[in-house]
C-alpha cells in the first residue's frame, strides 16, 4: 500500500481471517482453495517489516498499526511484532478526559482507534484499553440524535464539516451494549440500525466472531429526553454542550483551536460556529458572528461555561472572547538596519519583513460575550461587546426552511432581516420561517442595520476562498455599540 498505516488497515482485515481461518471447522477450511492460508501466510510475511518498521501521520495510526501488529503476533508469534506494538502504547492512549479521543472524531473513533482498542483489549489481556474503547463508545453514543446522526462540531478532523452519519457506529453501539447491558448505547444502536451500512453489518459479524455475546440481544434501550426531562451532555475539554429536550434540541460550541494555533489548518478544529437549534424538521444549522474587525474573522470563543442559577427549564452558559489588531509604531534606534533589512514575521494575521516582534505597538481590542439560554423549544443569544466599536453580522445557515416571506435578498441570494422600514423601532426585526409542519421565529434586537456581510477572515480571504456554509443563509446585521440578542423558537404548524 501507500503508506505503513494504510498498509494496516488491509493487514489488521486478513490477519483476521487468517486467525478465523485457522479455527474453523475441517470441513470449512477443506472446501477452500487448498493455497489460502500458506498465501495469507506468505503476504502477511511480506509487509510485517514494513509496519514493524514503518511510522505515522496522525494520532489513530499508532493504533491502526499496533491493532495489527497484534494481529500479527496472535498469528505468527513474532515477538518483535508486539514489542514494536507495545513501544506505540506506551505513548498512552489519546483519550480526552471528556470522553473523545483527541482528534474528537466520530469518523476516526468507529473505523478506527475503538476497533483497534478492542482487538488489542482482547489479544494482549489489558482489560485497561477495552475501558477505553468503552468510555470513547458511550460518549458518541450520547451524542447522537434521534435521527441517527452524531454530532461532531467539535471534530478536529474531516467531520467537522458535516453532519456524521452514525451507522458506522452501530457495531460499537450494539456490541457495547450487549455485554455491558448499558440503555444508553442500547438507545444509540437502534437509533443508528436503519443507517448501518454492509460494511457495518460485515464489521459487526467478524466482531461477533471474536466476541461472541455481542450478537445477544441487548437490555431496553433508554428512553428520549422530553421538554421535561432534557439530557444535558457537556465535553469540558473540547468545548461542546448539547441539550436535548425531545422536541427540540441545542448544540453550544466554543472549542476551535484556530485561536492557540495562530491559523486554519488541516488537523484542527476551526469551524467558528457557536449554536445549532433545530426542531424535528426545521431549525438553525449553524448559528455565526461575523464582525468586521482587522480581518480576524468570526468569534471563535472559549468552551462554554455554565451560569449558576437559571430559572427551572432553562440552561445557561456563557462564551467569552478577546482578540486584538495592532498598529506598530518605527523601531527603536538600536534595532534600525540602516539597508532597510529586517525579518519576516507571521504577526497572527499578516505577514511582512517588518520586525514585527520588536516593534512598540498599539493593540486595539474587542472583547465579546455571548450568554446563551436554552429553553424547551426556545434558545435566547445575547451578545454583549467592550472595545471598539464594529460592524457585526450574525449568519444563520437555515435547515428545512421552505418559505422565507417579506425578507429582502441580498447580491448573493442571503436573506438579510432588518428592522421594517414602516416601523418606528429600529432596534427590533422579527421573521417567521415555513418547513412542511413547523415554522422557526427569529426576534432579534440591538443595533440593527448596516452592511450584512459574511467575512470568513484573512486565513481564507487571501486566498480568495471562504469557509461561508452553503444553502439557504439568513444575515441579521448590527453594531457592537450595543448588546445583540436573538431568540429563536420552534412553533407548530398553523
Amino acid at each position: 500500500m501507500d503508506s505503513p498505516p494504510d498498509t494496516a488497515f488491509t493487514v489488521n482485515d486478513l490477519a483476521w481471517t487468517r486467525t478465523t481461518l485457522s479455527h474453523t471447522d475441517a470441513s470449512v477450511r477443506e472446501s477452500l482453495p487448498s493455497t489460502v492460508i500458506d498465501d495469507l501466510d506468505h503476504l502477511l510475511d511480506a509487509v510485517t517489516p514494513a509496519l514493524r518498521h514503518g511510522g505515522v501521520h496522525t494520532p489513530n495510526h499508532r493504533w491502526e498499526i499496533s491493532s495489527a501488529l497484534c494481529r500479527l503476533w496472535e498469528v505468527h508469534g513474532d515477538r518483535s511484532c508486539l514489542d514494536r506494538a507495545e513501544q506505540w502504547l506506551g505513548e498512552g492512549v489519546d483519550l480526552q478526559r471528556d470522553g473523545l479521543f483527541s482528534e474528537r472524531s466520530a469518523n476516526y473513533a468507529a473505523h478506527v482507534s475503538v476497533p483497534s482498542l478492542l482487538t488489542m483489549g482482547r489479544i494482549l489481556e489489558r482489560p485497561e484499553l477495552i475501558r477505553d474503547a468503552d468510555i470513547a463508545t458511550r460518549r458518541q453514543a450520547e451524542l447522537t440524535d434521534a435521527r441517527g446522526f452524531v454530532e461532531t462540531l467539535a471534530s478536529r478532523r474531516q467531520d467537522q464539516f458535516a453532519p456524521f452519519d452514525g451507522g458506522a457506529l452501530h457495531p460499537w453501539f450494539r456490541a457495547h451494549a450487549a455485554r455491558t447491558g448499558d440503555p444508553l448505547t442500547a438507545r444509540a444502536a437502534h437509533r443508528t440500525a436503519a443507517r448501518a451500512d454492509a460494511d457495518a453489518l460485515l464489521t459487526f459479524l467478524a466482531h461477533t466472531a471474536e466476541e461472541p455475546e455481542a450478537a445477544t440481544p441487548s437490555d431496553a434501550p433508554a428512553p428520549d429526553p422530553t421538554p421535561t426531562s432534557p439530557e444535558v451532555v457537556s465535553l469540558d475539554e473540547s468545548g461542546l454542550v448539547t441539550i436535548d429536550h425531545g422536541s427540540t434540541s441545542t448544540v453550544l460550541f466554543g472549542g476551535t483551536d484556530t485561536a492557540a494555533l495562530g491559523r486554519i489548518t488541516s488537523g484542527s478544529s476551526s469551524r467558528p460556529v457557536l449554536a445549532r437549534f433545530r426542531g424535528r424538521e426545521v431549525g438553525i444549522r449553524e448559528l455565526r458572528l461575523s464582525r468586521d474587525f482587522f480581518s480576524l474573522g468570526p468569534m471563535r470563543p472559549g468552551p462554554p461555561v455554565e451560569v449558576p442559577g437559571p430559572r427551572s427549564g432553562e440552561h445557561r452558559y456563557l462564551l467569552e472572547e478577546r482578540v486584538q489588531g495592532e498598529y506598530f509604531h518605527p523601531l527603536p534606534r538600536p534595532e534600525r538596519d540602516a539597508d532597510g533589512r529586517y525579518a519576516l514575521e507571521f504577526n497572527g494575521r499578516f505577514a511582512a519583513a517588518m520586525d514585527f516582534s520588536r516593534r512598540p505597538a498599539d493593540a486595539v481590542r474587542l472583547d465579546t460575550s455571548l450568554q446563551a439560554t436554552s429553553r424547551p423549544g426556545e434558545l435566547e443569544l445575547t451578545w454583549t461587546f467592550d472595545g471598539a466599536a464594529a460592524p457585526q453580522c450574525l449568519l444563520l445557515a437555515l435547515d428545512g426552511v421552505r418559505n422565507a416571506p417579506a425578507l429582502r435578498r441580498d447580491a448573493q441570494g442571503r436573506h438579510v432581516l432588518e428592522p421594517s422600514e414602516s416601523g418606528q423601532d429600529t432596534s427590533r426585526a422579527r421573521c417567521v420561517l415555513e418547513g412542511a409542519s413547523e415554522r422557526v421565529e427569529i426576534t432579534a434586537s440591538g443595533a440593527l442595520g448596516g452592511r450584512a456581510f459574511y467575512d470568513p477572515g484573512e486565513g481564507y480571504t487571501f486566498l480568495g476562498a471562504t469557509d461561508e456554509p452553503e444553502g439557504d443563509v439568513l444575515l441579521i446585521p448590527a453594531s457592537s455599540s450595543a448588546p445583540l440578542t436573538v431568540r429563536l423558537r420552534v412553533l407548530g404548524d398553523r
